[in-house]
């Protein structure tokens, strides 16, 4: 059984996924990068974050499509976009810029000590479960 196949099959069985939507996205982005040489589990878990809605779904796939393109080996150019766009941000899409950054450097995140919107609390809150997943399933191969 394929890593691929595990992350659905984990992530669903623990109700991850939030719609329908969701997880064709977030198989989407799975069954198109996962070859590549930049794929890991730091990658998974940012992959279900922005699968999340079609706006972070479209930036993801611009950024990994810059990578396939520029024949990266690594995530450097993720992690500089993710800051890029972390700075340009407000609201609680600044803390889920954080998170994506925190995924990608296998850093622990901690949710701040300061107001966020309760839609914002969720994501995070649920992106942080959904990486525990994909922890172990990486963890298991």
């Amino acid at each position: 059984m394929n890593i691929n196949y595990r992350c659905l099959r984990e992530l669903e069985i623990k109700g991850l996924f939030e719609t329908p939507e969701h997880r064709s996205r977030f198989s989407e982005l799975l069954n198109c990068y996962c070859n590549y040489p930049f794929f890991n589990k730091g990658l998974c878990k940012c992959m279900y974050l922005s699968s999340w809605d079609m706006e972070h779904f479209i930036v993801m796939l611009d950024i990994l499509n810059d990578m396939t393109i520029g024949k990266n080996q690594n995530l450097q150019l993720m992690e500089d976009n993710g800051k890029v766009l972390e700075n340009m941000s407000d609201g609680y899409d600044r803390y889920i810029f954080q998170l994506a950054g925190a995924f990608l450097t296998s850093q622990n995140f901690q949710m701040p000590y300061v107001p966020i919107a309760k839609e914002g609390q969720h994501i995070i809150q649920r992106a942080l479960e959904a990486a525990e997943v994909i922890e172990t399933v990486f963890n298991a191969e």
